[in-house]
């Protein structure tokens, strides 16, 4: 059977977003974050998301809240790393303009390896009874009795969100990706996921995935669009591809703590027909430097 090619534009792959999407992105910190993918939802002008994070995430949260994006965020961490907390997610929250679900990072991991394998809920052993979870967030954390011993245990929810962002180095245009390094949750999160988006650096030929099958960090039946993304991850790293920008990151923290992160959305998204150009207006040096094979 012939396949069909997955490759599209970002803003083809992501034109079925609508407002109230439940989002996923792959990446931890400041790795493997797909920018690209999340600064076309903020230029389509989406609202109203509920955004799940993977357990240590934070960029690509704080920039859809500041984009006035964001309806409701599942939390256990939200920050820029070493940068600190997250300053627009911070102030939202104060302000009581976006709704938070607080849970913890085995809550996330499970609630979406509960999605993945089609599991009603994951039940977790009763010392989640000892934390303030279970009161700050009743209808996630629920108390049934394990039907071997009779003694109480913590139930969990199954995660599933709508869409699934991942970005990677490499990827054909069947929607294979391999991940060069850093791999955090992709396997769990595409399959936990309705509808998986993935971004790469480099678009190769599908022989590169079957000399090394084992190798592979996402199958391609699991995706549905793949978008060519150079720089895809950036500010952020790509494990493999380029390090992080730092200087352009302690600009955005300035933005965001000053709450002026509008200002960096007309400057470096909003003003830009696409990531391509975005890109393009940064310093072609600045971006060489990055690069991990010009060390």
């Amino acid at each position: 059977m012939q396949r069909t090619s997955k490759l599209k534009s970002a803003a083809e792959a992501l034109a079925h977003v609508k407002d109230g999407a439940k989002i996923i992105a792959g990446g931890v910190h400041l790795s493997n974050t797909p920018m690209a993918l999340v600064r076309q939802l903020v230029r389509q002008g989406v609202r109203d998301l509920e955004i799940v994070p993977t357990p240590a995430t934070g960029l690509w949260v704080d920039l859809l809240i500041a984009a006035r994006c964001v309806k409701k965020v599942h939390v256990s961490y939200i920050g820029l790393e070493f940068l600190g907390l997250a300053p627009n997610f911070r102030r939202a929250v104060e302000a009581g303009e976006i709704e938070i679900s607080e849970v913890d990072e085995p809550t996330i991991f499970h609630g979406l390896r509960a999605a993945a394998s089609g599991l009603p809920f994951c039940v977790f052993p009763p010392i989640h009874l000892l934390t303030d979870l279970p009161k700050v967030s009743p209808d996630v954390y629920k108390t049934i009795t394990d039907p071997f011993t009779g003694e109480p245990v913590v139930a969990v929810p199954p995660i599933q969100p709508d869409v699934c962002l991942v970005h990677v180095a490499k990827a054909d245009i069947y929607g294979n990706g391999l991940s060069l390094g850093g791999r955090h949750m992709e396997d769990i999160i595409t399959k936990a996921s309705r509808h998986v988006i993935l971004s790469a650096e480099e678009i190769v030929d599908t022989s590169e995935f079957s000399a090394a099958p084992t190798q592979t960090t996402i199958p391609g039946v699991l995706v549905h669009s793949v978008v060519h993304a150079p720089f895809g991850a950036y500010p952020g790293a790509c494990p493999g591809v380029y390090n992080y920008d730092r200087p352009h990151l302690l600009e955005y923290n300035e933005f965001a703590k000053s709450d002026r992160t509008c200002d960096y959305l007309d400057a470096y998204v909003r003003t830009r027909n696409s990531d391509d150009d975005m890109i393009q207006r940064i310093d072609p040096a600045r971006l060489q430097a990055l690069r991990l094979d010009a060390r």
